[in-house]
């Protein structure tokens, strides 16, 4: 943080942030607040009782089977803390991707949506450049080591993008960014970018905590399910736990359901079953599980013929898991960071057949309060090559126009600047990409030089406007069945083209 990371807030903020700030792990947490243990133990009755012979083991291993117990990484869970097993008696959907998949990549911590869309319209320029003196993005290109930014195709010069998330020789190395899929601005072929420069819940309260629990339960109240999860119980499926997937050790709490079955997956080579005590050339645990789980008990025992088939079902997730190969990913990802990764496995999925319609993605550190061109510039060129890359890798698996990917954070920043970097501000930058979108311009932008009566951008668009939009022109379905308070301003004009 800088020194004086406070000096532009009005007092209730400052307070607000310091707790926030101060609570800063609890608050990254937040994303997954609902997390399970990493390894769910398997009770005794799954494995006891099994006849001699039955897994072809040595008695050493079979000894360790049962002494120290095997545990099933918490890589495919249902989304209820209390009733594990109907989470893992869900199956796995067969068939063709889904015609509407969706992808939510949230960028952890407040990304400043001013230091990625750029005022240039002269009034608004002027006011721009007073507030950040020294974070100010120049308009034009890249020169050297500093950053630029390029005017907007289809914006009139109105608005410029900063050259980390351009393409080509602007963005260093990347061979595609944010203008790739930007194209020209107008809404039609090639136009698959649509970016809402101004959206937020009112009043903001600029709590890291507070705005996460809201943006990804889809409610001001004390909702306890995410928004998707409440989709999901309503409309998805109540046996594949591969519907929603997290790509991560935990559940978002967007997908948090009531009772619908979801997942998380840390990787495609996560999946499966572990054994403690042996090492995995003695034994190969998911398929002895699933050997084991064929071997009926007495029909009097019923708990045990219930656990042996949740887990034989398991084991079928399982192994239609590891069956995906994420194949030769297309150039143009960036090299050696976990976005690029996860960006991989979801496409995978994706593409699988396996009923996936719903992502999730938690990536980097946007909570710039100091040092902040030398923390964002870099993600914000590994976030829009990623990005690029990621859409080409669907369009190569023949998904992409079956795919709509949004990018949102808690909050933007504050219109003004510190010494070095920005505090929590509100009204963020939104952004919706795939072939299917509308691109261009979406929600008005309120102007740096009319900030709300505390600095801050004022909010245009309501998140909860995005995701009614969502839900009735993409994942279908009924928006008030899902959003309290629905019906919310609708965005200007329809999401898709």
């Amino acid at each position: 943080m800088s020194e004086a990371p406070f000096e532009h807030l009005h007092p209730d903020d400052a307070e607000r942030i310091a707790v926030s700030c101060a609570d800063c792990a609890r608050s990254d947490s937040a994303a997954d607040e609902l997390t399970p243990v990493d390894h769910m133990p398997i009770p005794v009755e799954a494995l006891a009782g099994f006849p001699d012979g039955v897994p072809q083991v040595t008695r050493h291993n079979r000894r360790n089977f049962l002494r120290n117990g095997a545990v099933g990484v918490a890589a495919v869970y249902g989304a209820s803390r209390i009733d594990w097993m109907r989470a893992f008696e869900a199956g796995v959907a067969e068939g063709a991707p889904a015609n509407s998949q969706l992808v939510m990549i949230f960028l952890n911590g407040g990304m400043d949506g001013l230091d990625v869309l750029i005022p240039h319209e002269a009034g608004e320029y002027a006011a721009y450049q007073t507030a950040r003196p020294g974070l100010g993005r120049p308009i034009g290109p890249a020169t050297g080591t500093a950053s630029g930014s390029v005017a907007l195709a289809g914006t009139g010069g109105a608005f410029g993008l900063a050259t980390p998330v351009l393409a080509g020789a602007n963005n260093n190395d990347a061979t595609g960014g944010l203008d790739t899929l930007w194209g020209d601005g107008s809404g039609g072929v090639g136009s698959d970018l649509a970016l809402f420069p101004a959206v937020d819940y009112t009043p903001p309260n600029l709590s890291h905590f507070d705005s996460r629990r809201y943006w990804f339960t889809g409610s001001l109240e004390n909702e306890q399910t995410g928004w998707l999860g409440r989709w999901l119980d309503t409309y998805g499926s109540k046996e594949n736990p591969l519907q929603a997937v997290s790509i991560s050790g935990s559940v978002s709490r967007q997908i948090v359901t009531r009772g619908a079955p979801v997942a998380a997956i840390r990787g495609l080579g996560n999946v499966g079953f572990q054994l403690t005590g042996a090492s995995s050339s003695q034994v190969d645990p998911t398929g002895e599980i699933g050997t084991l789980s064929g071997v009926l008990a007495a029909p009097a025992n019923d708990a045990l013929n219930r656990s042996r088939t949740s887990y034989g079902q398991t084991v079928d997730v399982a192994r239609k898991v590891a069956g995906i190969t994420q194949g030769t990913a297309p150039p143009g990802y960036p090299a050696n960071n976990s976005l690029s990764q996860r960006l991989q496995t979801a496409a995978a999925l994706l593409g699988a057949g396996i009923g996936t319609r719903i992502v999730t993605i938690d990536w980097g550190s946007f909570d710039t309060h100091g040092n902040q061109r030398a923390a964002l510039d870099p993600q914000l060129r590994v976030l829009s090559a990623a990005l690029a890359a990621f859409r080409d890798d669907l369009t190569a698996r023949g998904i992409e126009q079956n795919v709509l990917t949004v990018v949102f954070s808690e909050f933007g920043r504050r219109i003004k600047e510190n010494s070095s970097g920005t505090d929590h501000g509100a009204a963020g930058l939104v952004w919706v990409m795939g072939s299917a979108v509308r691109g261009g311009m979406r929600g008005d932008h309120p102007g740096v030089a009319k900030p709300d009566n505390r600095g801050n951008l004022q909010v245009t668009t309501d998140f909860r406007s995005v995701y009614q939009s969502l839900i009735a022109e993409w994942l279908g379905g009924d928006p008030g069945q899902i959003l309290k308070g629905s019906p919310f301003p609708a965005i200007s004009g329809a999401l898709l083209g």
